[in-house]
């Protein structure tokens, strides 16, 4: 990360990027979307959808194979490497969002307590690192990500009771971006459009923490399947505290 990048995030606590996924992949990954969610529409029917707007599919990276790239994306390893302590994978899932579907307003800064420090010892450090991709285009009232910019830094905690709504900005994305936000970051989301907000997220921490949806073996077979020497490898390692259980690549390995 640039001097500039590091300063902004500080700032902001998050980064938008265009074009994090390259064009022929995204397509597939699509046409596998479009099969899921045609699939749940069938399921559900029209009434259903407008009862429950929101679909989610936890631990989607041993469901869907197609994903197993986004893990290591080379636009977002500079970053997992700047701003994770020994990084891992710790969860992914896939959300789609009918008109009325939304995810409430949280964060884990209520402010941050002494365990969770977001800058240490002259580097930014994250607990839980969030990486979204949006699969198609997001407007601002489509179910645009909402945050309030910096904070992850507040020294007080949101108050309880009060609008706040505007201190919030939306952030829309194109097809094939990434945004990378710290969770200690207040945010949600609303679609209020009758697009369906199409996205994946996908969690980072440092390897002293566990998986979100599993125990330490939830990743097991994927290591075993990732390339010797790959950053998709490292990401996949079992949590053992400080004790790295599979060495670091360099910056270059696929």
């Amino acid at each position: 990360m640039t001097p500039i990048e590091l300063f902004d995030y500080d700032i902001n606590g998050y980064v938008y990027i265009e074009h994090a996924v390259e064009s022929d992949y995204l397509e597939q990954i699509n046409n596998r979307m479009d099969e899921i969610e045609d699939q749940v529409v069938g399921e559900r029917g029209d009434m259903g959808i407008k009862e429950d707007p929101v679909v989610r599919f936890d631990d989607i990276i041993n469901l869907e194979s197609k994903l197993l790239p986004l893990i290591d994306n080379p636009v977002v390893i500079p970053y997992l490497r700047e701003m994770i302590e020994k990084p891992r994978l710790k969860s992914t899932w896939i959300t789609f969002k009918w008109r009325g579907g939304g995810t409430g307003f949280h964060s884990n800064h209520t402010p941050t307590t002494a365990h969770n420090y977001y800058h240490f010892n002259g580097q930014i450090r994250h607990n839980l690192f969030n990486v979204l991709y949006a699969f198609k285009d997001i407007d601002p009232d489509g179910g645009a990500l909402q945050i309030i910019p910096g904070s992850h830094k507040a020294n007080y905690a949101i108050p309880k009771g009060e609008n706040i709504d505007h201190l919030k900005i939306k952030i829309p994305m194109k097809a094939g971006s990434v945004l990378l936000f710290t969770h200690d970051l207040h945010h949600g989301s609303l679609n209020e459009a009758n697009q369906v907000r199409r996205t994946a997220i996908f969690t980072y921490c440092p390897g002293v923490i566990a998986n979100s949806f599993g125990g330490d073996a939830l990743y097991d077979r994927l290591f075993e399947e990732a390339p010797e020497g790959s950053w998709q490898k490292y990401l996949l390692r079992r949590p053992n505290g400080y004790k790295e259980t599979y060495p670091q690549p360099e910056m270059s390995a696929g």
